[in-house]
């Protein structure tokens, strides 16, 4: 929202740039970095400027066993790191941790809106850490002045602000969970933009001098089909049922029984017309995946690896061959992530399954209710799960197929964890890519998920707010950012 601020941002363009970091450098081994503070970089209401304490308290707060944020752990695999050396202060502006083996993703981690949004040491010292999180002094170029939990926030500009002072005096931002009272809203000129479902676009279209600003790759929506998959016992996960029939009693990828359940999984990728799902739900605006976090990388990927075939006939031929003709049964879950069209593009997927014989139910629950599930592997269905688009394959493979990931996929195979573990750990961008491609072709292979679509996001600006779409960070490109750059139109 413009409250706080990264260490380093990423622009349109996937180029890092300095933020609150004003520079950075790395040592030849990729383990140590360093990292100097912007000088003279003031917190909100008047808690002094941010130095090195703060960083070091804001990431150890962060990144602590006790922290319930789904990215403390890559805080503390890359800033906290007991076998390296964790983040330390050289001088009041300068910190520098290491890493016991090198990690490719430090910037691309920082960059994130949700992870580094440094906040005062101070504050949270003086008031105690759940006031200081409710009106928190970060350096953003807007100041919170007001809120009403879960419903609005309304911030002030910060004047003379080091990087940009916003061109609004004030900003409002409104949390409105039905699309349409907010389309509702913005019609009445109540909202200036919002997070719109791609179902409203041909009404906000007849809204006068309506402009969109396009997030190209703004989401992506995958199906996991390795949920429940198998049970390694050196791995000490639960043994889930091998009698599910996409599920391999054996890890062993030349198996009989591997191979019968791959089978099953790739007839349920064959049975999902992504054309259909892009043209009819997603209004032009997206396009089909054939590999999940490969979206703007795809030039990357084999020529077979560009799109999987259509073939519902297919599909019923592999499900007869593994032992299935007349089907079964399976629950999806959609995850509800703000993606668009997600839930419609999972319930069409459940409709083109029953088609060729796949009797499925879909499970439709908060995806908070459900994640804790995944967590702890205990769910035996398939889901379909959006994210933000990613300019980099590593920044989402190791977190959704490594045997230490929070669980979404819940698929793990010991030739994966090598393969992602190595690419990890390789800084170089296009050394590390070709490691990234075998874990693809492992993925594709053995159909370890279906990717769907990739999707830009459509924030509609009304007649009084121009395109500020150059300045959009692209961290994580979900989020409204830059909104200090928006200017009258």
């Amino acid at each position: 929202m413009g409250i706080g601020e990264t260490p380093v941002s990423q622009d349109v363009n996937d180029v890092f740039q300095a933020e609150l970091f004003s520079d950075w450098t790395v040592a030849e081994d990729g383990l140590t970095w360093t990292f100097n503070i912007r000088k003279g970089v003031p917190f909100h209401k008047g808690y002094g400027e941010v130095t090195s304490e703060d960083v070091i308290w804001y990431f150890e707060e962060f990144g602590s066993p006790e922290s319930l944020n789904g990215h403390a752990r890559h805080v503390r695999r890359l800033l906290l790191d007991a076998e390296g050396s964790p983040i330390q202060a050289l001088d009041d502006y300068t910190v520098q941790a290491s890493t016991s083996l090198p990690q490719f993703d430090m910037l691309l981690r920082l960059a994130r809106p949700n992870i580094g949004a440094i906040t005062s040491k101070r504050q949270a010292v003086e008031l105690g850490d759940e006031a200081a999180a409710q009106d928190g002094a970060a350096t953003g170029p807007w100041e919170i002045v007001e809120h009403l939990s879960g419903s609005y926030w309304r911030m002030k500009a910060v004047e003379g602000h080091w990087r940009k002072t916003p061109d609004f005096a004030e900003l409002y931002f409104y949390n409105i969970p039905e699309e349409s009272t907010r389309v509702a809203n913005f019609q009445t000129g109540k909202l200036d933009t919002m997070q719109m479902a791609l179902d409203s676009k041909p009404v906000i279209d007849q809204v006068e001098d309506i402009e969109y600003m396009r997030v190209a790759f703004g989401g992506t929506l995958q199906v996991s089909l390795g949920l429940g998959n198998f049970h390694i016992p050196e791995l000490e996960r639960p043994a889930w049922d091998p009698e599910l029939p996409w599920v391999s009693a054996s890890h062993d990828v030349n198996s009989e029984e591997w191979e019968r359940a791959r089978k099953v999984r790739l007839a349920m990728a064959m049975a999902i017309d992504k054309e259909l799902i892009v043209e009819t739900l997603l209004r032009g605006v997206g396009n089909t995946l054939a590999a999940w976090g490969w979206e703007a990388n795809m030039h990357r990927l084999p020529e077979d690896m560009q799109e999987r075939e259509y073939n519902p006939e297919k599909a019923m031929q592999l499900l007869a061959e593994a032992g299935y003709p007349d089907g079964f049964e399976i629950t999806l879950t959609p995850d509800i992530r703000g993606i668009p069209s997600e839930v419609e593009a999972c319930e069409a997927v459940a409709v083109m399954w029953e088609s060729v014989g796949i009797r499925t139910r879909v499970n439709r629950v908060p995806y908070a209710t459900i994640a804790p599930v995944y967590r702890v592997r205990e769910y035996t269905g398939a889901n379909c799960h959006g994210t933000a688009g990613v300019s980099d394959p590593m920044n989402l493979l190791g977190n959704a197929f490594s045997s230490n990931a929070s669980g979404i996929i819940g698929f793990e195979h010991p030739q994966l964890d090598e393969l992602l573990e190595r690419a990890s750990r390789i800084v170089d961008d296009e050394e590390r890519y070709k490691v990234a491609v075998e874990a693809a072709r492992f993925i594709w292979d053995n159909v370890v998920d279906e990717a769907l679509y990739s999707v830009d996001i459509l924030w509609p600006l009304s007649a009084k707010v121009q395109d500020w779409g150059q300045y959009l960070e692209h961290g994580d490109r979900r989020y409204l950012t830059g909104t200090e750059y928006a200017k009258h139109r």
